[in-house]
């Protein structure tokens, strides 16, 4: 095959992965489907160890690279290039491996069950288009506990991240292993660690006495958390919210706590304020109280507590 062939092959490539590309953005925007690349940096903020081992050259499959460490916004999910911009570096990449002169290992570091490209983010967009099931990688290894699959997006991620992080702090799994608290958004937890240290606060100047953190915490479930949870469960108010759970509700509310209560008047506690929209439920004012709760939270998301995500770099290698 001749240079001009190849080159002509090479874009036609690249014009298909684009066109899938704007077709997978189509498909996200109506499904709710994250198509997004993992960004690295913020999976590293998470890891207890940040001194990576070298594990050599090794064949790894395409399916289980799901970020990267600089370009994470010039590509999908799935590698497909965003921007023609990628053009003529992404030609030069696939060129070389139509006319098999292959590449040079890529660089890889691992996390768990997963991938993410320290370097040769265009070689494994073109094996991905090339409809190859491997790459050869360098690969670097964070050892770590939390389960991360090739499936799971940003968010679950970080949210596996939190519930170790404060699974650990608190010791709230060994004292209560039905406790049954499950996020679908990011950075919850900072709330929960935030109510816990208030409470514990309030006890000691109650008591007159040092409070034990692990006091505070048990105190914490089995006061506020618990009951304000089995009211928002026995009360259906999760219908309005299909696929959130009764900790993002009550996330929620202690977040909101100021407009809540200028919408719906005085309440002592955040189980005062779950008996209150349960009592809106039942009269049938769900449709108002849905309508406020998205116009305060912006469509159907939660208030993001994560930083912003870096702007990616540009100084890595196809």
């Amino acid at each position: 095959m001749n240079d001009v062939s190849m080159r002509a092959q090479a874009r036609q490539q690249f014009e298909e992965a684009r066109r899938r590309a704007r077709l997978d953005q189509v498909s996200a925007r109506l499904t709710g489907r994250d198509t997004r690349m993992v960004p690295f940096d913020l999976v590293r903020r998470q890891l207890r160890q940040q001194s990576a081992l070298y594990r050599g050259v090794e064949q790894i499959p395409l399916n289980q690279i799901v970020g990267s460490v600089g370009r994470y916004t010039e590509l999908t999910r799935h590698f497909l290039p965003l921007s023609d911009d990628m053009r003529e570096r992404w030609m030069r990449v696939t060129s070389l491996a139509m006319n098999q002169q292959g590449w040079p290992p890529i660089d890889l570091v691992k996390v768990s069950n997963v991938y993410f490209v320290k370097d040769g983010n265009h070689r494994v967009s073109a094996a991905q288009q090339l409809g190859f099931t491997t790459i050869e990688a360098h690969v670097w290894e964070y050892p770590e506990t939390v389960q991360i699959e090739p499936e799971n997006n940003l968010d679950e991620i970080l949210i596996r991240f939190g519930e170790q992080a404060f699974m650990e702090t608190t010791g709230l799994d060994q004292m209560f292993s039905d406790h049954g608290i499950r996020f679908t958004t990011a950075g919850r937890y900072t709330e929960l660690r935030a109510q816990i240290a208030d409470l514990q606060q309030k006890l000691a100047i109650i008591d007159e006495r040092d409070v034990p953190y692990a006091e505070a915490v048990a105190a914490w479930y089995e006061m506020i958390y618990l009951p304000t949870v089995q009211i928002i469960r026995d009360s259906n108010l999760l219908d309005a919210f299909p696929g959130r759970t009764a900790a993002d509700l009550f996330v929620w509310m202690s977040l909101m706590r100021q407009p809540l209560q200028e919408a719906y008047g005085d309440f002592d506690n955040l189980a005062d304020l779950a008996r209150l929209l349960a009592a809106k439920y039942r009269e049938g004012s769900l449709g108002k109280l849905t309508r406020q709760v998205k116009r305060l939270l912006g469509s159907n998301t939660l208030p993001p507590l994560e930083e912003e995500v870096a702007a990616p770099t540009k100084t890595e290698s196809s």
